[in-house]
Parts: C-alpha cells; sequence; structure tokens
C-alpha cells in the first residue's frame, strides 16, 4: 500500500505531518484512509513515538467508551462507563498524561465518525488540552459526520483523500499496458479498495478481464455495504440497476417507504457510492459488481416494483413490466396495454403485447384483440415469428371476429409455406362465419382468399365465380372495392387483356392509400397490386410516385419488412427505367434489411434479390449476380411456388451475360413453362420468350428463336405496351436476319418516346447494322449515350466499337482479347481518368473498376497503368471519331 500513499502525499511528507498536533484525514469508503494511517504510524514508530491505534466501527458504536479501550486496553476496568463519565475522561486523560512525560505520543483513530458518542467526547476533552503534551493525533473519517465529531475534527488540519490519479494506479498495478491501466483507473474512480479487489481476481488484463472481475469485486463489496445496513444494500442494487432515477424510484424499487430510502442514499451518499439526484453509482466496477450480486428473480421483482410505482403516478410503466416476471395483477394488464396504445415503434409495441399475453387474460375478448394487434404488428417486423405465434394464440379466441380477423393475418403465412389451399379453405371458412355478424370483413377474407389464388394461377376455375359473386356485392367499403379493382386489374396484366383498367388505376389511388399500406393487410396487398400492375403497364413515373410516397409515410416508424418491400419493387421500377444506380441502391438497401431479419428466401426477399441481380448483369458484373443467387441458396432446383418463377427469369438473364448460353436457356425455358401453366402471357412482366430466343440464337438454332420470338410480338401487340413490343420486335427483328430491317425501324420507333431508355439503346444497335454506312454513325451515337447514361458498361462497350467501326477506326479485336467491358475501362485510364472518376462515371464501384483493371494487365502482359497506353492500339471513342 505504501505506492498508493506515495502517489498521493510522498513518504517524506508524512513525517512532517506526525509532528501536528492533531490531523484529520477525509475519504470516501475504500479512498485509503486506514492504510495511509498506519503509514503514519509506522513512521511515527520508528521517529520513537509511543503508538496507539484504535478503529471504530458501527457495530461498537453503542458501547461507551469502546476506542478508548482499545487505546488503553485494561486501563478502564473496574470504571462505571456507563454512569461515571467524568471520572473516565479524567482517568484516560490523566493516563495519556503519563506516557507524553515518557515519550512523545501517536494517537491514530480510524472511521472516527463511527466511534460511540464517550470516546469522541473524550477525544475533544484532550484536543482541547494538548497545548502542554508531547501528542500527535491523526483520524479518519468519512466526508459525512455527526455534529460531535464535526466539533472535533471542524479546526483541524485535513488530508483529503481523492481518487488515485493514472501514475498512482499505475504503481499499484504494476507491469500491464497503458490502456489497461486506463480502463481500470476508469472503472474504479482511482478507489484505491476497488482497485485492490479489481486486482485481486488475477483476470486478464484486458478490457473483458475487467468486466470478468466484476463477480470477485462483489464478494467483498456486497457484505461490506451489508455491514452498513440491508437497507443501504437495497438502495445501492436499485440504483446500479436502474441508473439516473430519483430518491422516490430509487427506494419503491427497493422495497423502502420514503424515509428509509432517503436515509440508505443519504448513507449512501456518505460512502461516496452516490451523489445527488438523480442518482447513480459512482464507481463502474461498483455497479457491475451489484448487478453481478442480484439473481434474475430479484431483478425481476425489482422492475416490478419500479412498474408499479410509475403506474401509480401516471408514468408509462411498459419498459420496467418488459424485464418483470408476470404479476397477474390488473394494473400491470392495463399499464401494458396502455404501454402498446402509446408506443409509436411497432417492434416496441409488439414487445408490450407479447409481455401482455404472458399475463393470465381470463377475458378471451381482451386475448383475441391483443393477438389481433400484434399480428398486425408483427408481420412488419418478423413474419416467420408472427406466424408462430399467433398460431399458437389462435387456440386463445373464441370470438368468431376475432378468430376471423387472425385468420386473415396468418392467411399469407401459411400460403408462403407451400399450402395455399389450406390458408384459402381457413379464409373462406372464416368468411362465412361472420358474413352476418360483419359484411365488411367477411368481403375482405373472401378478396384475400382470391388473391392467394390469382397469385398461384391466374386462369385458376374457381377465380371467375369468385370475382363475380364480390362484384355482386352490395355496399362493399371503398377499401375492399380499391382491392377488388387492384386485382382484377392485376389479372388483366398477366394475361396480357384491357390495358385501359390499368390506366384507370394509376388515376383512382388515393394518396391515404400508402398510409394503410404500412398498417392494414388489405391495403398493403391492394398497394403492392397496383405498383406492380402500373410497373407491367409502363406506367413507371405514376408507380414511381406511390413507392416514393410511401418512403414517406414509413420515415421514423420501424416496419423493417415494409420498408424492404418497397424498396424492392422500387429498385424493378428504376431498373426498367434504366436507372441503374439507383435501382442497385434500393436493391442493396432491400436486401440488407432482408438479411438482417434473416428472412432467408422467404416472401418479397427474391423481389430485392432479382432486381439487384439483373442490375448488376446491365451494369456489366454478372458474376456477382450470380455468386448472390448461390449465397441464397437460387442456384439451383428451386421450388414451385410462383416467386420463384422471377428467380429463374433473372437468373436466366445474368446466366446469359456471363456466355452461359446453355444454363440460360433452360432457365428461361422453365419459367416460361412454369407462367404458361399459371395462364400468365404478357410480356409485358415477364419477356422469357424474347430472351430465350436470343440464346437459341446464341447457339446456332435461329428457327426456334425466331418461333418464340413472333409469339412474343403478337402477344405483345395485343398487350400494346412499347416496352414489351419494341423488345418483342428487335429479338424477332434479329431472328428474322436479312428480312428484320422493318421489324428493327419499327422497334426503335416504339420505343423513341417510352421511358425504356436500355431497350431502345439495344434497338438502336441492332438496327444499325441495316443502315448504310453513313448512316450508322448517329444511330451508334445515341445508342452509346443512352447506355452511358444508365450506366450500362456492355451495351456502352459495343456501341463504342460499332461507333468506331462506323467512323473507319480499328476495332477492339484488332487490339487484344479485353471484354467489352475491360476495353471501355482500360480506354478511360489512357486517357488519365482515376478509378474513382471511372467508377462515377459508369455508375460502378471502385473494386469492380480495380477488378476489370487487373485483368487487362494480366491479358496485356503488363506491370500497371503507366504500360497501359503503349499496350492498348485502340481508343475510348468519347470524342468525334
Amino acid at each position: 500500500m505504501t505506492g498508493v500513499i506515495d502517489a498521493r502525499n510522498g513518504v517524506p511528507e508524512l513525517r512532517a505531518r506526525v509532528r501536528h498536533r492533531i490531523t484529520c484525514v477525509e475519504g470516501r469508503l475504500g479512498s485509503g484512509k486506514s492504510s495511509l494511517l498506519a503509514e503514519m504510524a509506522r513512521q511515527a514508530q520508528a521517529s520513537g513515538f509511543t503508538v496507539r491505534t484504535a478503529a471504530a466501527s458501527a457495530v461498537e458504536s453503542d458501547l461507551p467508551f469502546g476506542v478508548v479501550d482499545q487505546l488503553f486496553p485494561g486501563k478502564l476496568d473496574g470504571f462505571d462507563l456507563d454512569g461515571d463519565l467524568h471520572g473516565v475522561l479524567r482517568h484516560a486523560t490523566q493516563y495519556l498524561r503519563a506516557l507524553a512525560v515518557q515519550h512523545p505520543v501517536f494517537l491514530g483513530v480510524d472511521n472516527v465518525d463511527k466511534a460511540d458518542e464517550e470516546s469522541v467526547r473524550w477525544l475533544t476533552f484532550i484536543h482541547h488540552r494538548l497545548a502542554d503534551l508531547s501528542m500527535s493525533m491523526v483520524l479518519t473519517c468519512g466526508p459525512v459526520r455527526s455534529g460531535l465529531v464535526n466539533e472535533l475534527v471542524g479546526p483541524l488540519e485535513r488530508i483529503r483523500l481523492g481518487g488515485l490519479e493514472l501514475a498512482g494506479c499505475a504503481r499499484m498495478i504494476g507491469p500491464a499496458p497503458d490502456e489497461y491501466v486506463a480502463a481500470c483507473r476508469e472503472a474504479t474512480g482511482g478507489n484505491p479498495y476497488l482497485l485492490r479487489e479489481l486486482l485481486a481476481a488475477q483476470k486478464p488484463k484486458t478490457a473483458e478481464g475487467i468486466e470478468a472481475a466484476a463477480s470477485t469485486v462483489a464478494i467483498s463489496l456486497v457484505p461490506r455495504l451489508a455491514w452498513c445496513g440491508d437497507d443501504v444494500l437495497a438502495m445501492a442494487k436499485a440504483v446500479a440497476l436502474l441508473e439516473g432515477i430519483t430518491i422516490p424510484l430509487a427506494a419503491a424499487v427497493a422495497g423502502l417507504d420514503l424515509e428509509r430510502g432517503m436515509a440508505a442514499a443519504a448513507k449512501l451518499a456518505e460512502l461516496g457510492f452516490v451523489d445527488e439526484e438523480p442518482l447513480a453509482i459512482t464507481y463502474p466496477i461498483a455497479r457491475k459488481a451489484l448487478l453481478h450480486s442480484m439473481t434474475s428473480p430479484e431483478r425481476e421483482a425489482a422492475h416490478g416494483r419500479a412498474a408499479r410505482f410509475l403506474h401509480s403516478r401516471g408514468e408509462n410503466a411498459g419498459e420496467h413490466l418488459l424485464a418483470s416476471a408476470p404479476l397477474g395483477e390488473d394494473w400491470a394488464i392495463e399499464a401494458l396495454r396502455d404501454a402498446a396504445r402509446r408506443e409509436q415503434s411497432p417492434d416496441r409495441a409488439a414487445r408490450y403485447l407479447r409481455r401482455l399475453l404472458r399475463e393470465p387474460l381470463h377475458d378471451s375478448g381482451l386475448r383475441a384483440e391483443v393477438v389481433g394487434q400484434l399480428g398486425l404488428l408483427e408481420t412488419h417486423l418478423d413474419p416467420d415469428a408472427a406466424f408462430e405465434s399467433l398460431t399458437k394464440a389462435s387456440g386463445h379466441i373464441t370470438d368468431p371476429v376475432e378468430e376471423a380477423k387472425l385468420t386473415l393475418t396468418l392467411a399469407y403465412e401459411i400460403a408462403e409455406r407451400q399450402d395455399r389451399g389450406r390458408a384459402v379453405a381457413a379464409l373462406d371458412s372464416a368468411a362465412s362465419a361472420v358474413t352476418g355478424i360483419d359484411p365488411d370483413l367477411s368481403h375482405s377474407l373472401q378478396l384475400y382468399a382470391a388473391r392467394l389464388i390469382l397469385e398461384e394461377s391466374c386462369v385458376d376455375a374457381d377465380l371467375p365465380p369468385r370475382f363475380e359473386r364480390l362484384r355482386a356485392e352490395p355496399a362493399m367499403s371503398a377499401k375492399n372495392e380499391r382491392f377488388l379493382t387492384a386485382l382484377l386489374a392485376f389479372r388483366d396484366c398477366l394475361r396480357g387483356e384491357d390495358p385501359g383498367r390499368s390506366a384507370a388505376l394509376a388515376k383512382a389511388a388515393p394518396p391515404r392509400l400508402v398510409e394503410g399500406a404500412v398498417g392494414d393487410i388489405i391495403d398493403r396487398a391492394t398497394f403492392t397490386h397496383i405498383v406492380i400492375t402500373l410497373m407491367i403497364a409502363d406506367e413507371l413515373d405514376t408507380a414511381l410516385k406511390l413507392c416514393d410516397d410511401a418512403f414517406a409515410v414509413t420515415a421514423g416508424r420501424d416496419v423493417p419488412v415494409a420498408l424492404a418491400q418497397v424498396h424492392s419493387l422500387r429498385a424493378h421500377l428504376y431498373l426498367r427505367l434504366g436507372r441503374l444506380a439507383d435501382a442497385e441502391s434500393d436493391g442493396r438497401t432491400a436486401l440488407e434489411i432482408f438479411d438482417q431479419l434473416k428472412l432467408g428466401r422467404q416472401r418479397v426477399v427474391t423481389l430485392a434479390l432479382t432486381a439487384l441481380c439483373s442490375t448488376w448483369a446491365e451494369m456489366g458484373d454478372p458474376e456477382r449476380a450470380l455468386e448472390l443467387f448461390a449465397s441464397h441458396r437460387l442456384d439451383g432446383a428451386v421450388p414451385e411456388s410462383r416467386r420463384f418463377d422471377r428467380v429463374l427469369y433473372h437468373r436466366g438473364i445474368a446466366r446469359s451475360r456471363l456466355g452461359d448460353h446453355g444454363g440460360a436457356l433452360l432457365d428461361l425455358l422453365e419459367c416460361g413453362k412454369r407462367l404458361i401453366k399459371r395462364g400468365v402471357v404478357n410480356p409485358g412482366g415477364t419477356a422469357w420468350r424474347s430472351h430465350a430466343a436470343e440464346e437459341y440464337l446464341a447457339l446456332g438454332r435461329p428457327t426456334d428463336a425466331l418461333r418464340l420470338a413472333e409469339e412474343e410480338v403478337a402477344l405483345a401487340r395485343r398487350w400494346g405496351r412499347p416496352r414489351a413490343l419494341g423488345n418483342a420486335l428487335r429479338v424477332a427483328g434479329i431472328a428474322a436476319q436479312e428480312q428484320g430491317a422493318e421489324l428493327l425501324a419499327e422497334s426503335v420507333e416504339v420505343l423513341t418516346d417510352s421511358p425504356a431508355r436500355l431497350q431502345l439503346a439495344r434497338s438502336l444497335l441492332a438496327w444499325g447494322a441495316f443502315l448504310p454506312p453513313a448512316d450508322r454513325r448517329p444511330v451508334y451515337r445515341r445508342a452509346h449515350d443512352l447506355a452511358k447514361a444508365c450506366g450500362a458498361i456492355p451495351i456502352m462497350t459495343v456501341a463504342a466499337n460499332e461507333l468506331r467501326a462506323a467512323g473507319g477506326r480499328r476495332s477492339r479485336q484488332d487490339s487484344c482479347s479485353l471484354t467489352d467491358q475491360e476495353m471501355c475501362v482500360a480506354a478511360m485510364a489512357v486517357r488519365g481518368r482515376t478509378n474513382r472518376e471511372i467508377a462515377a462515371e459508369l455508375y460502378v464501384t471502385q473494386r469492380a473498376v480495380e477488378q476489370h483493371l487487373t485483368k487487362v494487365y494480366r491479358k496485356l502482359g503488363i506491370a500497371g497503368r503507366a504500360q497501359l497506353a503503349c499496350a492498348l492500339p485502340g481508343h475510348w471513342p468519347g470524342g468525334e471519331p
């Protein structure tokens, strides 16, 4: 302990202090007062003093002259310590004088603030009679004292002990990293007692080791606080559990009345463990030790008491009830319901409702209400958890309306688990049960059943009569009317019929729809089908506006699934608009949310994943797209469910861009087989025929290619939307070879005023080959500029090569075996662009640029960028050729 004393005052100072008549050493619990007193006594004895010491304690505070008896053992025998006060005072003083005549006397009293009253009186008595004595007295005490002790120590010279500084901690710790010393100082506040207990744990000298030492510190600290009284320990635990609380709340948590709580708080302040309100434990390691000493039931009970106290004052008790065991009391049920009603975050509101379901809710109607609220919230947060918890809770519902609401919540989850027939049957049964009680709910259930059937097959024989019955229903609510209209328009889009209904739907979508889409099952389904229908119908700006409105609603609200779904939809819209950088950003965001929720391949995850993969394929990184499919276990055979049709389609596109024409054709034909079985024939949604035709051409099978392309042209003409028709005409024109010029010209004309910029760039490239050489350059230039604006590197590079060839420059094939993407990046590097500038202009990541350049260096046999200009014969055709 000498090191601690050295760090604070220095040994030479101690000899001077021993010569003082009386000195008071002040400090908090564990600040080193006792050690300092012991060192001063040792040095006094070495200097020839007669040393007498005593240690006061609360246990002996009622024993008259207990401290004096420690100083002079046996010298008070025979006295009436209770009755002969003055006799004892005189006798003890006389004995002290006799000692001082022989040698200087050192009196040391530790914890004088805990000494018995009679001993303090004697110390005060001799304090005023020391002038003629050769004596020094050193007292130690805490920062809070009685009036009698204040009279004793008031005018004295004082040594106030604080926490050790870093240097003192370092000497006490010994060899250790500076970071560990600083962490120990932070954890203990430099309190020598706590630091000594921390080191006694002999844990690794790391931050983790300090955390692990809390259990060892608790072994010493908890009994020490308990020695001050059970109330003090209970109060300390309450403050440790709930940092920054008031004395009344801390007293309630500790199970004390206010008067006892105030007394315990005052004692903790005296010990230096808390400061003024709001109360908090002064030393981090002490708080960890106290928390370590609390069992789980003890913590739960404390949180329950905190909740009761807050609820009695009209404050939110929900957070404390989340941490408490079920209480089985009406006030707790009401407090949880109130917390759920007030909460803005769906995640926390759902936590309150789950906790409420642990209470004994004897009212079945109340339990049904809670289950319905919880199900609605959980479908936005964790659909799998929602399905599991609501399935378990459904057995408690007896009210048919509440049971029907729960069925509506669970139906889609059941369908997602490949049991669509069971989900439809449950919805039909629930609709029949509430027809006479709640007709509007019955309509919602019937509509949702129709939705599940439609998603699986738009030619199911059960659909027409269902829709006819629903159309004939009287007094259907506006919300259900909107849902019915959206389903009918969606069916027409899938079948390639009546595009006018889609246009009408675009004008009929009310602004309040996006509000409901965040929290209402029916409105959410309506919103999704409207956006997809508008997308297929080329009403992209209107669909984009709906998504932007939905983002405004979700801002600041904790609805991750709903948010990710809107990001996914917008990613597909951006992809169709040729805004590849925006599509990548939305796709990434959506997939990150889904991955955090660990939804795997479920639900709308495939919507986000396919948008991102096709975007990467268009940007010239199909390898990355296929890696993403593989990481989600979608690189092999996929289930028959409707959502996996899009996986086959977009995976086929990625494989095609990578040059795997056989694998791409297999994916696209399997996708087409499934879609035909479902009655989905509109190429506006999934143009599998034209993509498969391109693969047939790549594999040298032009007859099969032309057959599929002509089928798609016929279907696209019936649908009448530019994107689908322009794309089909382009592929048909290429497949028709010499006879395709007219089809390609029509494709360019159809797409010119459409938002399908990438499709127009492709059609311009194909059409340019049929034009006279003198007319090709402006066509290729336009194709190049469109592709560049979109960030589509492969199309841009092909356009650049054709533009160069049309201008008489050497083609890429004359220079090296670089791919289009590699040639594009290398040529920009030759012109002095940095990797960041290239990435920004091409709408790709710097990592993608670095990978392309690495491949270029390897193929050209050069060491780096400095040799690129000499090794690369061609130039980037950025200027006029």
